[in-house]
């Protein structure tokens, strides 16, 4: 099928802005709303409201009902549906017409995304002393914005907590399809395949596009300690998505990042490892300083192996892919 442009590429940047934020409102109130109506029938809870409300103000007294824990994923899950992953996918399809402007089409080697994986998980630990350092800000320095971001933290560590309880495999398995695979294809389309490219069109520039988003990505996630290491984190997974020109690489390297706590957190909770993933405690420096020099190693490779692995376009020559990003 021939790449075509659609309705959306022929309106001014703004105009697409726009027609992209509705989407995300619309796309969330139905997605979130139908959760609501659904877990009465799937779950016997009336009152989804309620339900939100308790797991906010108590918590602890959900881990007695696995039954309401999974209502809650449940609702997450959809909205994470709504928010993210109908709005990119609908936004990026109609773009242009039989192309790929979300780089989901693009050819990319199982040895770039396992390459990509690797590189974040080795920067858990350098992202550990980076939230450490963020630590030592004071919130209250930041007026309202920091109030607010404090008090969503301490809600959304209290549903993670809640989220992370898992007592059996199959709770288990569930979080690692809600809380790693869902958002780590759902948040790189929206984050990288969306508003990355949408800031590189817009800027011109690909490093203020990284940075941009990267900003934007930590600012969703409403946590003001980890505020700083999440915009590193998205940072780095901007550049993989810029060096790697494939979706895929993201999301193979968001959801190790994901799914790697989800895997610790269930194996301290089961007794087979001794490590508490949630708990502060920091990794011994020469860990920390092992990882990150690995880390660089593998960026390097991965930044080098780029033009082995993408096969230019047509009249397109490597010194043209490396002047596109600059």
């Amino acid at each position: 099928m021939l790449e075509q442009k659609g309705f959306l590429d022929r309106q001014p940047g703004f105009f697409q802005f726009m027609i992209f934020g509705f989407l995300i409102f619309a796309l969330s109130a139905i997605c979130v709303q139908s959760a609501f109506v659904a877990i009465k029938p799937l779950f016997g809870i009336d009152g989804a409201d309620l339900l939100i409300t308790k797991a906010s103000s108590h918590p602890e007294e959900l881990k007695g009902s696995m039954n309401e824990i999974n209502a809650l994923k449940f609702i997450q899950l959809f909205s994470s549906l709504g928010m993210f992953l109908f709005p990119a996918l609908i936004f990026g399809l109609t773009k242009n017409i039989g192309g790929d402007f979300l780089k989901l089409k693009t050819k990319i080697s199982g040895v770039m995304i396992l390459l990509a994986m690797a590189i974040i998980f080795l920067s858990a630990p350098i992202v550990n002393e980076i939230y450490n350092l963020n630590k030592l800000l004071d919130p209250n320095a930041f007026g309202e914005f920091g109030k607010l971001l404090t008090q969503s933290e301490k809600q959304n560590e209290m549903l993670t907590n809640l989220f992370l309880y898992m007592p059996g495999v199959t709770d288990f398995l569930i979080n690692i399809f809600v809380i790693a695979l869902i958002p780590a294809i759902a948040e790189e389309l929206f984050f990288r395949g969306v508003l990355q490219q949408f800031f590189k069109a817009a800027f011109k520039n690909v490093h203020v596009a990284v940075w941009t988003t990267a900003i934007v990505f930590s600012l969703f996630h409403m946590d003001f300690y980890g505020f700083i290491p999440r915009i590193f984190l998205g940072a780095l997974l901007g550049y993989l998505f810029v060096w790697g020109n494939s979706l895929w690489v993201n999301i193979g390297a968001h959801f190790i990042n994901n799914a790697s706590q989800v895997v610790m957190v269930y194996l301290f909770q089961s007794g087979i490892s001794s490590y508490d993933a949630q708990s502060d405690e920091n990794s011994p420096w020469y860990v920390t300083l092992i990882f990150t020099v690995v880390m660089i190693g593998l960026i390097i490779v991965f930044y080098r192996k780029r033009f082995i692995e993408i096969i230019p376009e047509p009249n397109q020559t490597i010194n043209s892919l490396i002047s596109s990003d600059n």
